[in-house]
């Protein structure tokens, strides 16, 4: 049963990883120059009220992003960046984030 519950761990981690194999992370990273104004350097938003992308899932990252180009999700300034954005690039921004590695500490 362990050898089961071990294999389904390994497949799911290679189709949450898919994505981003798939992706050109150096084109990510020059258009997410446009993404810092608001998100913040890295995806590490200053602002409380913005998200930070940096270590989000690029599955979720790069839905959100193509909601934002349909009309799905409305946001004036997201749906102008990437109105003019083509699938691969919205897969290269996502994997991009997604491949921060984040931690966090538990308070003392």
């Amino acid at each position: 049963m362990k050898k089961h519950v071990n294999l389904i761990s390994v497949v799911a981690l290679l189709f949450a990883a898919a994505p981003s194999l798939a992706a050109d992370i150096e084109n990510g990273k020059k258009l997410s120059r446009q993404c810092s104004v608001c998100h913040g350097k890295d995806g590490l938003s200053k602002d409380p009220e913005v998200p930070n992308l940096a270590g989000q899932p690029a599955l979720y990252l790069e839905k959100s992003l193509k909601d934002y180009r349909s009309g799905a999700r409305e946001d004036r300034r997201m749906t102008l960046i990437v109105k003019n954005l083509s699938d691969e690039d919205l897969k290269d921004l996502a994997a991009y984030f997604a491949a921060f590695e984040i931690t966090v500490g538990a308070p003392e």
